[in-house]
């Protein structure tokens, strides 16, 4: 017994399987050259005596993609590659960071943080001398001289705080932090990077 076409439709639709020759006729593509191109796909089952396949299996071989396949990629995330483009992208990205570096536009995080406590060291030095190039200068009442040196203490303490919180992270993440640029910002030494104690606040002279 023939089925009539409706029949046959409905049950694709039910199933969502055709076979070899009804797929070729739902994509308009050659019926010779189809089971070259759904090589790999394993039959869902039979029908009649013929072989059915997932017609969105077979449509992955045979629908091509509204996007171009070079721009789909750029925008998948490496954990979304295959194996191999997931080798060259990594392999991209070194080769990039490379030049980059070599061009003097990436920095290693470890030689910012160690710039930044140079900078840090230089700016709190002359801090401190400050009061002491103003008083040399145009003279300063033992009231002024507190209040300078509370004000650039004060100064100096904020920045290194900002500065420590800004690395912080980078610092939790070392495995070894002994003798790391960040410790230098937190726990400097010698007379030249010992901020004096604050005094207590007295009524300014000025």
């Amino acid at each position: 017994m023939v089925k009539r076409t409706s029949d046959v439709t409905s049950e694709i639709l039910a199933t969502g399987e055709a076979t070899m020759s009804q797929i070729a006729q739902m994509f308009e593509t050659d019926a010779k050259t189809l089971p070259q191109r759904m090589k790999g796909i394993i039959p869902a089952g039979k029908r009649n005596g013929y072989k059915v396949y997932k017609i969105r299996e077979a449509a992955g071989r045979l629908v091509k993609p509204g996007y171009e396949i070079e721009e789909f990629i750029r925008q998948m995330s490496p954990q979304e590659l295959p194996p191999l483009l997931n080798k060259e992208f990594w392999n991209g990205q070194r080769a990039r960071a490379a030049f980059e570096k070599e061009m003097g536009n990436l920095w290693p995080t470890e030689d910012v943080v160690a710039l930044f406590a140079v900078l840090e060291g230089g700016i709190r030095q002359t801090m401190l001398l400050v009061t002491d190039d103003i008083e040399r200068e145009e003279g300063l009442t033992d009231g002024q001289r507190r209040a300078f040196r509370r004000i650039t203490d004060a100064a100096i303490t904020q920045f290194k705080e900002k500065l420590t919180e800004a690395f912080q992270e980078y610092h939790a993440n070392r495995e070894d932090h002994s003798g790391s640029a960040v410790e230098r910002l937190v726990d400097s030494s010698g007379d030249a990077g010992t901020i004096p104690e604050a005094e207590e606040d007295e009524e300014v002279d000025i």
